[in-house]
């Protein structure tokens, strides 16, 4: 999951942009389009409301200008035993994506790509990326697994990515989701309950204490107080003290959940495994089970303005306009 918003970057909507408009969920639709694959699609980006990416399994990255009503391939190579995780473009051009132990940028709209950045480790194979999130056009941050030396991998840059470097951090478990409502207060979410959180831009990071032990898979944050995270068996957690307590949310699954999003302080989305996807309107208080074109895993969520895109298993895309 990938998203800007917080007030002092109005000027970089369009990047990575999560619009907080208001929307009547209950008169959306979610349908299933054409992703002209059946690689897993586990990220999906849009810079505007008709450029687009997504990325996943056999090195496959595809693209739409239409808003996603069509997608072409841009590359794909069924022999690759690479996995795409995530995808962000700042502008049509300049975009970047995570796989094990890679960070690869473009400034051509995907159609060529470079690695930006390797980490190297003489112990073993590098740590798998997981996820990515920018605050500003050059401000990024990564997560992931662990080095050879059993340290949770945590990635910075502030240049737009010229210059990646590790910031130390106190966990040993694999970081599966990052957020920042501004430039200096994020969070991370990981393995056995794992959350962290900075205040001071990653220089010092914290554990907050989430209660579980169960894998946290994705985190979101309306603002400084109001966060979720989701999780395996169905886990929503929620906070409205910036996650000094967690507290969970009841919802109507049991499945695991890979994604959350949210458009403002009530209105919500989470999707995960065998095609859920689950809405509220009241910030968390009540979850409704949304109707869902598919039972494949659902892995990303991505809202612009009034539209959204869901990826997932077997090149499964979802649209909502």
């Amino acid at each position: 999951m990938t998203h800007i918003k917080h007030t002092t970057l109005i000027l970089l909507i369009g990047f990575i942009g999560f619009l907080g408009c208001s929307t009547d969920s209950s008169k959306l639709e979610w349908k299933q389009v054409d992703s002209g694959t059946n690689s897993h699609l586990y990220g999906v980006n849009f810079v505007d409301n008709k450029h687009g990416w997504a990325v996943g399994t056999d090195r496959v990255v595809i693209s739409t200008e239409n808003g996603g009503n069509s997608w072409q391939k841009v590359q794909s190579d069924s022999s690759s035993k690479e996995i795409l995780t995530k995808v962000i473009f700042s502008t049509p051009n300049n975009g970047w994506m995570v796989t094990r132990g890679k960070v690869y940028y473009t400034s051509t709209g995907g159609n060529s790509w470079n690695v930006q950045h390797q980490l190297r480790d003489a112990g073993g194979r590098p740590a798998g990326l997981l996820d990515m999130y920018f605050t500003n056009m050059k401000e990024g941050w990564i997560v992931g697994g662990l080095d050879s030396q059993g340290v949770s991998t945590i990635l910075h840059t502030q240049d737009g990515g010229i210059k990646w470097k590790r910031r130390n951090n106190p966990s040993d478990k694999h970081l599966w989701g990052v957020y920042f409502v501004d430039t200096n207060n994020g969070w991370v979410v990981g393995e056995s309950g794992e959350i962290l959180h900075t205040q001071d831009g990653g220089k010092r990071w914290e554990r907050q204490m989430s209660g579980e032990e169960q894998p946290l898979f994705s985190v979101y944050f309306t603002d400084l107080l109001n966060g979720w995270v989701v999780g395996t068996e169905g886990m929503i957690l929620h906070t409205d003290d910036g996650g000094r307590n967690w507290d969970r949310q009841e919802n109507p699954t049991k499945h695991t959940l890979r994604d959350v999003v949210f458009q403002n302080e009530t209105d919500g989305w989470v999707v995960g495994e065998e095609g859920v996807i689950l809405n509220t309107t009241d910030g968390g208080t009540t979850w409704n089970r949304y109707d869902s074109p598919t039972v494949n895993n659902l892995q990303d969520i991505f809202l612009l303005k009034n539209s959204g895109w869901i990826v997932g298993e077997n090149g499964t895309i979802l649209q909502i306009h």
